[in-house]
């Protein structure tokens, strides 16, 4: 692997992110909206003042064009000054104050006038950047960041140098098991999260898919299509099977369980808002027995009226909510709720054969 520094400043990574030369979609990098308006505002004033801040580090597309690269390491920093420098957010009223220098003229003892710098507190709280100072906007888009630049690297050394690069910092388990899945892998799932069963059919906050656990419950559901012998459905034991998965698998697996997505999503009906129930608990359940609609002759259609079914017959401290809250992870509790839907599925079809 080969690793080198240079400077680009702000304008330099405007025109080559619009020109298409620096992406940020590298399968490793968390989801953008990591950052609040705090944390976001804070980092302006760093670049501002301006402070040191963290180097980024770079995957060079082409040895020879400095230029052009995806971000492994760094991206909530440069989206956030791209989206401040187009007036994408306001800064915070707690941010603190900067300094410009100003020339004035002034009249001496002896009634000379004469040019005289001074610095000058300058507020920048509540502004865009377009209401800012020309010297301070100036001072943002020539803002020099130091991105470290490497190149021919395999896939081992890419991962190994972004987990070190995160070891100090809160990535959540969820995001760290994305890591272990490798590029193909985590780019599948990113994938299968813009599906709408995912997308507007789950319920799951803006928060829970900037963290990661919508693409855990994907991968929570791969883990029982693909039949692995799990001892529970934790971060721990889904790291393990990112593992395993991403050195045994084949690209049919990934085929198989994109249909079995698709499928799902044609049996969960459509509505205004997510059912409360199409959560991380039930969503693998749910599609685990996509087989099982398969295997007994249900079309999707059919199958929509055993989820259904399961939903309205729902009842807090009642028989399947017996296996969910506390303890749901637990390969005792997730073996219930698994047994409990597949005899809704059997006997629907048993009840309704006549008419299939």
């Amino acid at each position: 692997m080969n690793v080198r520094e240079k400077s680009f400043t702000v304008k330099q990574i405007i025109e080559n992110t619009e020109s298409g030369n620096i992406v940020y979609d590298h399968p490793m990098q968390r989801l953008p909206g990591q950052w609040d308006n705090e944390q976001k505002s804070l980092f302006i004033h760093s670049i501002t003042v301006p402070y040191a801040v963290p180097q980024i580090y770079a995957l060079q597309f082409f040895d020879n064009f400095d230029e052009a690269f995806t971000i492994l390491d760094g991206k909530q920093r440069l989206t956030t000054t791209l989206e401040f420098i187009k007036d994408g957010f306001t800064l915070s009223k707690d941010v603190p104050p900067v300094f410009i220098r100003k020339r004035q003229t002034v009249i001496d003892e002896e009634g000379k006038r004469h040019a005289e710098f001074v610095d000058m507190e300058y507020d920048i709280s509540n502004k865009k950047f377009s209401e800012l100072d020309e010297k301070i906007q100036e001072r943002i888009t020539g803002y020099q960041f130091s991105i470290v630049l490497l190149s021919d690297c395999t896939d081992e050394d890419i991962e190994n140098q972004f987990l070190r690069l995160n070891n100090g910092t809160p990535l959540t388990r969820d995001q760290k098991t994305r890591v272990r899945l490798g590029d193909e892998l985590a780019a599948f799932l990113d994938e299968q999260e813009q599906k709408e069963i995912f997308k507007s059919k789950s319920s799951f906050s803006n928060n829970h898919r900037v963290q990661g656990v919508v693409q855990t419950c994907i991968l929570q559901a791969v883990m029982l299509l693909m039949d692995y012998p799990y001892k529970d459905l934790g971060n721990k034991s889904m790291m393990e099977f990112a593992d395993w998965f991403r050195s045994n698998h084949k690209k049919s697996d990934l085929e198989y369980c994109s249909d079995i997505f698709d499928k799902l999503n044609e049996a969960v009906e459509e509505s205004k808002k997510p059912h409360p129930l199409m959560k991380k608990t039930n969503i693998p359940i749910l599609a685990y027995h996509v087989q099982t609609a398969d295997e007994v002759g249900l079309t999707m259609e059919e199958y929509k009226e055993c989820i259904k079914k399961l939903f309205e017959e729902y009842a807090p401290n009642e028989g399947y909510a017996n296996y969910c809250g506390s303890g749901s992870y637990t390969k005792e509790k997730v073996t219930a709720r698994l047994d409990y839907f597949e005899e809704i599925v059997r006997e629907w079809r048993n009840n309704h054969g006549e008419r299939i």
